[in-house]
């Protein structure tokens, strides 16, 4: 196993390591004892060598994390999986990457008998990629770790049933059905704008995550630390107005983190939006430096118990979300049996929202924090069925709302919130439009026609699609025409930012970034001439029954 500590460093940025390769038996059971002792005194253990459980107090999570060393069963393991997670955690690994870590290979032994049983591994993995791809290779990835640590008899050969599973092609991350992320869109939107704002307050939390990590890909963690003061304003900008975003670091070579803050753009409605919720938690009068300090929660408790925690943790997230889902969702709405968003969901979705909107993939990776660029690349993969989906949901808006939207500042969240374009246009009299053209009429005014005009009607926001009973199906079949097309131009237009994309992180190349900008903005111009042109369909009952022409 590969052990990485630090030597020193040169500056803030760059770190000195020593990497080496170890196994069990390079230590001695009292130098890993020592080792326990160091991270003791350190605070960053609770707890003997001896005992079962040893408590970490996670400060991200905020809540501490119990490692557990209960199989004495077979006790030489158990020894050695102590030594193991000693050096992880020196290693800087994350104690709930450790825990999920010890859970997995605790799982693999028990069922293997100690890994006597190779049968029984492969069943294990078997079954595990059956249900959960990405479970079935990480059980695989953690199991040849630990074997690199420590040889047991049969090593050699679960190794090569490890490498054979991690050959297969991993899917990519699965991500809630999109049609299912819309309906939420519409109803978090719906809800925060409809109802008072004591009615609301509760759920503030929620509302705010979904603004923010929808536009800003943030981990829950780095959500709920957002600080009370975050707003900022800077004199002599064009945009003054900023937000100040945690970002965490894990140290690669020592135990801990460090978390440096972000000055992210936004604008003024944004800054106005998130300047009115924040005066609303001041007003509470709670002491804390935090956005969302823990009464946040307990406040709207029947039973206010005491928790030990300062601010909302992501345990508490989640609570909250779960109570949303139950209460607005489902018991306003009446949404049932919706696939529900995880907290770290929306962070994925906005990556997607980045790559769809045109940001190269040096500004994603740095945003998203991701260490290497190729880590964006799978999100392609999600991004042309999120279009489908999102045309689809637009179209039906369309319909129910008899509005044409602009998609122009995101997909889901932010956009829809922040900038309510949602106003139906009046006609002040049919007798000044200008009348009946190709398969409908033109409903815009004379007196500025043909200045508004745009090169097609089926995509204009001013035309009523009513063609005569003799042209009916031929002009359902040219709408239908146009939206295949739509669909070949959205595809290609992705397929061809996923490739420019790619240049564009070997080469840097700022044609490239320009040609990735212009791709990007005729996607989602297509999108929503799609979606004009899929709505049209839907109010002639057609879309979906395109097989009968």
């Amino acid at each position: 196993m590969e052990l990485r500590t630090k030597i020193g460093s040169i500056n803030n940025d760059a770190i000195i390591e020593k990497k080496k390769n170890v196994e069990y038996k390079t230590f001695d059971i009292n130098e890993y004892k020592e080792m326990f002792q160091q991270l003791v005194a350190t605070n960053y253990i609770l707890g003997s060598f001896e005992d079962i459980h040893w408590e970490i107090p996670e400060k991200l999570l905020d809540y501490p994390i119990i490692l557990s060393f209960d199989i004495e069963i077979h006790y030489d393991l158990n020894k050695t999986l102590k030594g193991y997670t000693i050096l992880r955690l020196i290693s800087g690994r994350s104690p709930l990457t450790i825990y999920n870590e010890l859970a997995v290979l605790k799982k693999v032994i028990l069922a293997t008998n100690g890994f006597q049983d190779i049968k029984a591994f492969e069943s294990l993995l078997e079954i595990q990629s059956t249900n959960y791809s990405y479970q079935g290779h990480r059980i695989s990835t953690d199991v040849k770790r630990f074997l690199s640590f420590h040889k047991v008899e049969n090593h050699e050969k679960i190794e090569d049933i490890c490498n054979n599973f991690s050959s297969k092609k991993l899917t990519s991350r699965e991500l809630p059905l999109f049609e299912d992320i819309m309906i939420f869109d519409d109803i978090i939107n719906d809800y925060f704008r409809n109802y008072s704002s004591d009615e609301t307050f509760k759920f503030l939390p929620i509302m705010i995550w979904w603004l923010l990590t929808n536009v800003l890909p943030m981990r829950p963690s780095e959500f709920l630390l957002i600080e009370k003061d975050c707003l900022k304003v800077i004199d002599n900008f064009r945009n003054p107005y900023r937000i100040s975003v945690p970002r965490i670091k894990n140290e690669s070579s020592s135990p801990g983190f460090v978390i440096r803050h972000d000055l992210i753009e936004i604008d003024k409605s944004t800054y106005d939006f998130l300047s009115r919720s924040i005066k609303k938690i001041k007003l509470l009068d709670i002491d804390s430096e935090y956005l969302f300090p823990v009464e946040l929660l307990t406040m709207f408790r029947k039973i206010r118990s005491k928790k030990k925690n300062s601010r909302m943790n992501r345990r508490d997230l989640d609570y909250l979300k779960k109570e949303f889902y139950e209460k607005v969702v489902e018991g306003i709405y009446g949404q049932y049996g919706l696939e529900r968003i995880k907290s770290g969901d929306t962070r994925h979705f906005a990556i997607i929202n980045m790559c769809l909107q045109g940001f190269n993939m040096l500004s994603i990776a740095r945003m998203a924090g991701h260490d290497e660029i190729r880590s964006q690349y799978s999100y392609f993969s999600h991004a042309e069925h999120f279009a489908q989906s999102y045309v689809y949901r637009l179209a039906q808006r369309k319909i129910e709302t008899k509005v044409s939207n602009n998609i122009g500042n995101g997909i889901i969240g932010w956009r829809r919130f922040i900038y309510d374009k949602g106003k139906s246009k009046t006609i002040n009299g049919e007798e000044n439009i200008v009348g009946r053209v190709q398969y409908g009429t033109c409903m815009e005014q004379k007196d500025v026609f043909p200045n508004s005009c745009i090169e097609y009607c089926e995509f204009c926001s001013n035309y009523r699609f009513n063609p005569s009973i003799n042209e009916h199906q031929e002009a359902i079949k040219w709408l239908l025409d146009s939206s295949k097309t739509l669909e070949i131009k959205i595809r290609e237009s992705i397929e061809l930012m996923k490739e420019i994309s790619t240049n564009l992180a070997n080469s840097l190349r700022s044609a490239n970034d320009d040609t990735l900008k212009t791709t990007s903005r005729s996607l989602l111009t297509y999108m929503d001439m799609k979606a004009t042109v899929d709505s049209r369909l839907m109010e002639a009952k057609i879309f979906g029954n395109e097989e009968k022409f």
